[in-house]
């Protein structure tokens, strides 16, 4: 058989170690998913648009890429807030849309011939997906494809962001020659990474309290030997962003605990107690706004290819190469002594249960088989204190904060990664991707999904009116209150054999332990009071 157009995207994807495609099939790009096969790519068909992208994502996080392709239009459209979290959080996402043929934009320019799934913009997708990607290009004849798929895959693995490539509808099974050669994947020295390195080393030096805060770039980039061995030779306080932890282990000298204010002791004190603050690879939520604002006498940065130090310009250098120099200048002198790292908390097994409980139960129940995948709900800054075991434990959207991405992602990443997921996610972010589960049994997946039922999207009444937790008079905002659901009998009907609902830390326990044991997707529903606030928030 000719090699063909879907065969090159495919192979150039193989290429990165991609195997699994992601999405769901549409006429426009079913040649895609024909070619899957005998390119040693499984098709994995989920339940919605969306969780076809958040799966692509919770992929490429554990992987290093990821693949999502759905129908153009109503599907990509769909799919959009998945690749935007993933363009927030560096997550390099590979999105293929099968797209018109000359004929469709011919009859749409001419007659007003809407083709299928169309807005009646030529190009609708392409212009939305500009707004979410590091690239975005169609292809419209097999000529162009090889261009245009080696430069936003090139470009999806350089800057760990995803990109978006459109194939007409029509080549999909034309021919095109194979790859030659590989694709250039990293971006060279800027050439500054020396004085930069130099300059940033004796400001460590000369400071009182220096602290480094590791972000997601660090894990993306594959830094996390290079950046913990930095640390230990400059002997400085470390801590990391939420989305970066487990990232190194979270123990030994200098470890303050995970920086995600204003909820974060005692990471919070330590980083506004640093007389300089060194941000590795970090991304900044809006809860930073105040730091940075108010710190930059103080803040080093190097993010995204560029590096700032306080009030100076930002000024190009590549971040892996920056590291290796800081390394190198730190080891002409002995690191200075720095502080025990923090204890974690000892667990206890007081019932009934709590956001507090819940959270004390599943870190004792964790080991390194565990990737924990929290949600965007109330306890997210509970999850910053659970004891991951390992490096690469723990996978989160703490920044873009969608609900709903941690049980979809959880599909991605039990293909992704070696770990077994493990979600904790409240009951509205459940309701956004539960049939996410109907996923995992149809392609026997393990991810185990623990549900805090509360009746209400309960973050969402901590920011508007807080006193609600504290206050029995107080009633709810009436559109923050959930329709309950049986979360068994749903699952059951999705054909989850492992269902339950626990009201005591004793019964989590034994329905933590059960769901180990076994090898299939298991959904836990953890009841707790509706007034209940964790204890990082009281």
């Amino acid at each position: 058989m000719a090699f063909t157009v879907a065969d090159y995207v495919l192979k150039r994807l193989t290429q990165q170690r991609v195997d699994t495609l992601f999405g769901v099939p549409a006429a426009y790009g079913a040649g895609l998913f024909d070619a899957a096969g005998r390119n040693g790519v499984t098709s994995i068909v989920t339940a919605s648009d969306l969780e076809a992208g958040y799966a692509a994502d919770g992929y490429a996080r554990a992987k290093g890429l990821g693949v999502v392709a759905v129908a153009n239009g109503v599907g990509t459209l769909s799919m959009v807030n998945a690749i935007a979290g993933a363009f927030v959080e560096r997550s390099p996402v590979v999105v293929v849309n099968g797209g018109p043929n000359a004929t469709n934009l011919a009859n749409l320019k001419d007659f007003d011939v809407l083709f299928s799934h169309s807005t009646g913009q030529p190009d609708h997708d392409l212009s939305t997906y500009r707004l979410v990607t590091a690239s975005a290009a169609r292809a419209g004849t097999a000529a162009a494809v090889p261009g245009v798929v080696d430069a936003a895959i090139s470009t999806a693995v350089k800057r760990k962001r995803p990109v978006y490539i459109e194939i007409n509808r029509d080549i999909w099974t034309a021919s095109c020659p194979a790859p030659s050669g590989s694709l250039p994947v990293t971006e060279p020295p800027a050439g500054t990474e020396e004085q930069l390195a130099g300059t940033i080393a004796g400001l460590v030096r000369a400071a009182t309290k220096p602290l480094v805060l590791v972000g997601i770039e660090v894990q993306r980039y594959g830094l996390a030997d290079k950046v913990a061995d930095l640390i230990a030779k400059l002997g400085v306080r470390w801590s990391v962003q939420l989305p970066a932890k487990g990232v190194l282990p979270e123990q030994g000298a200098g470890w303050v605990g995970v920086y995600a204010p204003p909820h974060s002791q005692p990471a919070v004190n330590a980083v506004a107690q640093a007389d300089l603050l060194v941000m590795l690879g970090c991304v900044f939520p809006s809860s930073y706004a105040t730091l940075l604002r108010t710190g930059t006498n103080r803040i080093i940065t190097a993010y995204d290819g560029k590096v700032k130090i306080k009030n100076g310009a930002k000024q190009n250098a590549q971040l892996g190469a920056l590291v290796t120099a800081l390394a190198a200048e730190a080891a002409t002198e002995a690191p200075r002594p720095v502080p025990a790292g923090v204890d974690p908390v000892t667990p206890t097994a007081a019932s009934p249960l709590t956001y507090r409980r819940v959270f004390e139960r599943i870190g004792a129940a964790l080991d390194p088989s565990w990737l924990v995948i929290p949600d965007t709900f109330l306890g997210i800054h509970s999850a910053a204190h659970l004891p991951i075991k390992g490096r690469d434990g723990f996978l989160c959207g703490a920044v873009w904060a969608s609900i709903g991405h941690s049980v979809a992602a959880a599909v991605g990443a039990s293909f992704g990664s070696a770990r077994r997921p493990l979600v904790i996610c409240g009951d509205g972010g459940f309701h956004m991707t539960a049939q996410a589960l109907s996923t995992m049994v149809r392609y026997e997946r393990n991810p185990v999904v623990v549900v805090i039922d509360n009746g209400i999207y309960a973050f969402e009444q901590f920011l508007l009116d807080a006193d609600y937790f504290s206050d029995p008079a107080t009633r709810p905002k009436p559109y923050v209150v959930l329709n309950r659901w049986d979360f068994v009998k749903f699952a059951n009907g999705l054909g989850v054999q492992s269902a339950q609902s626990v009201t005591t830390a004793a019964a989590l326990d034994e329905a933590l332990a059960t769901a180990k044991a076994s090898n299939a997707p298991a959904l836990i529903v953890a009841k707790i009071d509706s007034r209940d606030l964790p204890a990082e928030l009281g």
